[in-house]
């Protein structure tokens, strides 16, 4: 079970793969779509089963009738990579192994015993198995929930690792911007309240709704910090051979990109500027053109977007993306299933022209 992009942009993950597959049969699935963006781009791509969009927690009680579950993740530091190995491996039964930061000073295999951790000698085998092979120490762990404080009625979950300047992403949505290394997320009733340590986002707040501090996923920085060598902010990507097809719409919801086309999708219209910026990226690897709406409100966490010939990003000047996203999904400006690159840009802007809505096209 590979987490997380980092550990597959390292190239660490081939090390691991190489191990494991010394011992028998390897099924190797990604959790989160950052992580089947880099298997995408990665020399494992053929060994990766990157089909399917699940959570991390949910692949792995997927692989739960597996002999042995491993989880490969590369966290911002140990501390950080071992909360997240407490949240996913106290969600199932079953004894995770993980290989966490390979390549790094502090680089561990860390073992959560499950139910199956004092009886079964092969879990102990490849726990073993991997530290000598990897030269990773090896460290026993018991699995608990992440450890959230409760005062007065508030939840308190302490986010570590945190760095001046940089996102708080909470479920995927940017809630805030760290001021200060020291990160308290307060919950009352289920709900977000407050960010200590934070310059909070309140869109962003309203996106989550009810919440479970003690397994919610959390994660400061940049979705993807390394993305493709060759990819760069002024790349262009040859479109697929595709003359006419539907068009789907991607409304602040990025990480459902790749469940949102198809072979007859000839372009995309994407709502929110790191929506635009993600969906752009990823969709260059199936030759999808887009055509995003922004409005200058990019929260940047996500880096070196690519995008295919032919895409249009569009500036709004006076009028918020998610009011136009709104109107054009209402107003089925793209109604029909079948159009040409060229008729779809035509229709976006002539309707914000008749919505007297000052814009750029990028």
């Amino acid at each position: 079970m590979v987490h997380g992009p980092e550990v597959i942009d390292s190239g660490k993950l081939v090390e691991i793969v190489q191990a494991l597959q010394l011992l028998g049969p390897l099924h190797v699935l990604t959790g989160g779509t950052m992580a089947r963006v880099a298997a995408l781009d990665s020399p494992l791509v053929a060994a990766i089963n990157t089909a399917r969009k699940m959570h991390t927690s949910d692949a792995l009680t997927y692989f739960s009738n597996m002999d042995v579950i491993v989880l490969a993740n590369c966290g911002k530091t140990m501390v950080t990579g071992t909360v997240f190995g407490q949240i996913v491996s106290s969600k199932v039964e079953r004894s995770v192994i993980q290989v966490e930061r390979l390549g790094a000073s502090d680089g561990r295999i860390l073992l959560w015993r499950g139910v199956d951790g004092d009886k079964s000698p092969l879990v102990h085998y490849v726990a073993q198995y991997l530290a000598d092979n990897l030269v990773l120490k090896l460290r026993e762990m018991k699995k608990k929930i992440v450890p959230v404080d409760h005062a007065g009625g508030l939840d308190l979950r302490y986010v570590h690792g945190a760095k001046k300047g940089e996102r708080i992403l909470v479920e995927g949505n940017v809630v805030g911007t760290v001021i200060d290394e020291h990160v308290i997320i307060v919950a009352q009733n289920g709900r977000i309240v407050d960010i200590k340590g934070a310059a909070i986002k309140e869109h962003g707040l309203t996106k989550i709704g009810y919440i479970d501090l003690e397994t919610a996923y959390v994660k400061t920085g940049y979705l993807r910090k390394d993305n493709r060598v060759e990819c760069s902010s002024k790349a262009a990507f040859p479109m697929r051979n595709l003359d006419r097809g539907e068009v789907v719409f991607i409304n602040h919801a990025a990480d459902r990109t790749l469940e949102s086309v198809s072979e007859r999708t000839v372009c995309a219209i994407t709502i929110g500027d790191d929506t635009t910026a993600i969906c752009s990226d990823i969709l260059s690897r199936v030759g999808i053109p887009i055509i995003g709406i922004t409005d200058g409100d990019a929260d940047d966490i996500y880096r070196a977007t690519c995008k295919v010939h032919g895409s249009v990003v569009i500036l709004l000047n006076d009028k918020s993306d998610d009011e136009i996203g709104y109107l054009l999904e209402k107003n089925k400006v793209v109604a029909a299933r079948d159009y040409a690159l060229k008729e779809v840009v035509e229709a976006v802007i002539t309707f914000l022209h008749r919505s007297n809505v000052n814009f750029k096209c990028m």
